[in-house]
């Protein structure tokens, strides 16, 4: 039996032998063909061999299906980005064209289906899938014996102003078959006629809502209501939400809603018939007379059940007590079906298909735009910081299907939104994830086109910048250096070990501060701090450092300080200076220096002072210089020294005095000279000028001059020279 299985069959049925046929309508086929393949086969059994056969009879029952139920046997996971549904539909087709056996008919689709960012088929058929597409946007498909056709609903006009459906043109482009009504159940003209239309309402919903927040702005609350009735009547609202999932798709939430109130309101102009009227197909237009004074109606067939017995073939069943009596061995054929019908006004609504439920999470891998190994550890994202994810649910299909007619990277999801624990324009946590982590994906109201990105997880591959053997009681935030083969990493990290507690900060490269307002640091035993290159630090105002202790300063190199206005240090006991080559001070204008007590200067070499002015010294003391070697005075000009007492020049060995030019001595009272012994060589004149008088000693030998006199005492004889002459004491005059 299963070489039948699957294999392509086509059944023909000819037109009931009971019809009048010389009553049937212009035009009408006298055949009806179906084509497909076959679904089901059953073994009924055998009859064994009988006085009028020899043979056994096997018998068997076939079920003919559309070669569309070929795509409802697999299950399938497979993601589109950015393509529209029609798109998507078509994709399908095109990867099942081989198993489909009819030609697809697209003309009837009048509406430009926008793009979207995702659309995912999940545990679903392809036929489930592609259903479920069509019927929820307003499309709806049906097939006979050639081809499978495609139709819209409705055409949807959008702008950026405003949105709205207009219906298209569903109809079958035939002319409505003029078909008779007759409830009269003997048919005695055997003609082909509807003889019974039933109609039944439910209760059911009457008014549909859909809301909707706004992803871009999730502050606008939006709605959507659709009433089959304008007249009062109960209403009976169906509210559903379901908000929008991306930033940029401009597909229309409210479409869902539309279709709902025009299928709610088709089902109530639904009728329910019974006829004999032979070759009648799907999404034909029929005109009814049902009442001959109110002219003729024209309906839509939506869906149709044929049922036709051939009575010759009844005989050979193999249960001859379940047939009907026959009736002289006088074979007949009957056909009959059932029709739902539409008045060709009121546009044919497929039905609403529900999504698959989505897990409640799963896993996948963070993915860029070219290989994972050449863009680990990079980061690929658009401007509201989504990214790509490969699922791991969707991942493998790829290699199932092997084929390039369905989109080579359809794993690849459009690009997610990343949950973080804050996310607020004035408060948040912001992070990417990198390519090559692995992240779970959770599903917003469990909508399977509305993933997002909800955490990640470690594995063997990817695992903590933390060493877990050893490090595992540290908490950290930390981030790798951006590239493929960088290692580099910024961090924060905490240490919880018992007396051993610490945080941990590591800046790969750049470290900024900025407090907008007071930094208060306390640190309550020692600091160190480490500087391998430039240290530069600016206080705009005042810098106060108070240490209660001790402050080393080592400077390897050069040690600038540099003061605006004026620089005060207070030492409240010693301050020593150490240099162990160069000091260099130098003042811009005046120096002052005021010590307290004693100052004292050791210089180890020598003392070089240049002052290119003035020098001007006050000691209110004693002033004493120790000179081991020579002292040297040297002036361009004149040496003035002054004393309020006296003034003493001492020598151990001798005092020499040199002028170029004259040499003068002036005291205002005694001037004394004291000396072993004194010589004085004269070049040209010796003067000695006194207003009282002048006296010359030599042991008792003494010349006294005075302005009237010249007093002459040698050994105890005294010349006097005056006015009077020369005069002679204590001896004689005697010539020699």
């Amino acid at each position: 039996m299963y070489k039948y299985l699957d294999k392509s069959i086509k059944l023909s049925i000819k037109r009931p032998s009971s019809t009048n046929k010389n009553i049937v309508p212009d035009g009408s086929s006298n055949d009806m063909h179906f084509s497909g393949i076959v679904s089901d086969v059953e073994y009924l059994g055998v009859d064994d061999e009988t006085s009028t056969n020899i043979d056994k009879k096997y018998f068997f029952k076939f079920k003919l299906t559309s070669p569309l139920y070929r795509l409802s046997i697999n299950r399938a996971n497979r993601i589109y980005t950015d393509q529209s549904i029609l798109e998507v539909v078509k994709d399908i087709l095109a990867f099942n064209k081989q198993r489909l056996t009819k030609e697809l008919d697209f003309s009837n689709i009048k509406n430009n289906y926008n793009k979207r960012e995702f659309i995912a088929q999940y545990n679903e058929s392809d036929l489930a899938f592609i259903t479920r597409l069509c019927h929820d946007s307003g499309i709806y498909f049906y097939e006979d014996n050639e081809k499978i056709y495609f139709h819209d609903t409705f055409i949807l006009a959008y702008s950026n102003q405003n949105e709205n459906f207009t219906s298209s043109d569903t109809s079958s482009g035939k002319e409505a078959r003029k078909v008779s009504f007759n409830v009269n159940l003997n048919n005695n003209l055997a003609t082909e006629h509807i003889n019974k239309i039933t109609k039944s309402e439910t209760l059911k919903a009457n008014s549909f809502t859909h809301s909707f927040q706004n992803t871009a702005y999730p502050n606008v609350l939006e709605s959507k209501n659709e009433k089959i009735f304008d007249e009062q009547v109960n209403i009976y609202d169906k509210h559903i939400n379901l908000d929008e999932y991306s930033f940029s798709d401009t597909s229309l939430l409210e479409v869902s809603t539309y279709l709902k109130k025009l299928r709610s309101d088709m089902l109530l102009k639904e009728f329910t018939a019974s006829s004999n009227v032979f070759a009648l197909n799907l999404n034909d237009n029929i005109s009814v007379a049902i009442d001959a004074s109110k002219g003729e109606y024209e309906f839509k067939i939506i869906a149709l059940k044929h049922t036709y017995i051939d009575e010759s073939v009844l005989e050979n069943t193999l249960n001859l007590g379940d047939n009907v009596p026959f009736k002289d061995k006088k074979f007949i054929s009957s056909y009959t079906n059932e029709i739902s019908i539409i008045p060709s006004s009121v546009k044919f609504i497929p039905s609403y298909k529900q999504k698959p439920k989505a897990p409640d999470i799963t896993l996948g891998l963070v993915v860029g735009q070219d290989g994972l190994n050449s863009q680990n550890n990079t980061i690929h994202t658009d401007s509201y910081g989504r990214v790509k994810v490969r699922l791991n649910a969707f991942s493998t299909q790829e290699i199932i299907d092997k084929d390039d007619a369905i989109n080579a990277s359809y794993h690849k999801s459009a690009y997610l939104r990343v949950i973080t624990p804050i996310a607020s324009n004035s408060s948040g946590f912001f992070a990417i994830p990198r390519i090559g982590d692995e992240v779970i994906i959770s599903f917003l109201q469990n909508d399977i086109d509305n993933p997002v990105v909800s955490g990640s997880l470690y594995n063997a591959s990817n695992t903590p910048l933390v060493n877990v053997d050893s490090n595992y009681h540290q908490t950290s935030l930390s981030s790798k250096t951006i590239g493929a083969n960088e290692t580099g990493i910024n961090e924060i990290t905490l240490s919880n070990l018992k007396n051993k507690e610490q945080i941990y900060v590591k800046a790969e490269k750049d470290y900024d501060e900025l407090v907008n307002n007071d930094f208060s640091q306390t640190i309550l035993n020692d600091k160190s701090s480490q500087v391998h290159g430039s240290y530069t630090e600016r206080v705009k105002k005042a810098h106060i450092q108070t240490i209660d202790l001790a402050k080393n300063v080592n400077v390897g190199g050069e040690y600038l300080t540099t003061v605006g206005l004026s620089k005060d240090t207070v030492v409240g006991v010693s301050n020593t200076l150490n240099v162990a080559v160069d000091n260099n001070t130098r003042v811009g204008q005046d120096s002052h220096e005021f010590v307290g007590h004693d100052k004292f200067v050791e210089v180890k070499s020598n003392l070089n002072t240049t002052i290119h002015n003035d020098e001007m010294r006050e000691v209110k003391g004693t002033k004493e210089q120790n000179i081991d070697g020579g002292y040297k005075l040297n002036s361009q000009k004149g040496i003035n020294e002054f004393s309020n007492e006296h003034i003493v020049l001492q020598a151990n060995s001798y005092i020499d005095v040199n002028a170029k030019s004259n040499f003068t001595t002036k005291t205002a009272a005694q001037h004394t000279e004291i000396a072993d012994s004194k010589f004085s060589n004269i070049e040209t004149t010796y003067e000695v000028n006194a207003k009282d008088k002048i006296i010359h000693q030599v042991g008792s030998t003494k010349v006294t001059i005075e302005g009237s006199s010249v007093v002459i005492e040698v050994a105890g004889v005294k010349a006097i020279f005056d006015s009077r002459g020369l005069r002679v004491i204590g001896g004689d005059i005697k010539a020699l």
